[in-house]
């Protein structure tokens, strides 16, 4: 789990941009990093997100609802 100092403002998943760190708190508080935002017609977004699992980087894909809200992350990925 992860402590409060790793974990910024809540913003909605709309307002994410390539590059932001974020921390999913509502969907398995996995931290990530932003590679790529899809707007989906009719709202919502698709993101490709790096994350590390079992000390490997991952690159995942990933729907989120409009109106989801993620937070900022103050972990940085190399």
């Amino acid at each position: 789990m992860s402590s409060s100092s790793e974990v910024g403002d809540r913003v909605p998943i709309e307002n994410v941009r390539c590059g932001d760190p974020i921390y999913d708190a509502d969907g398995g508080c996995q931290h990530y990093k932003v590679l790529e935002s899809r707007p989906l017609a009719g709202g919502g977004v698709v993101l490709e997100l790096e994350c590390l699992h079992d000390n490997k980087c991952q690159v995942i894909e990933k729907t989120f609802s409009a109106g989801y809200t993620v937070a900022r992350s103050t972990r940085r990925f190399l």
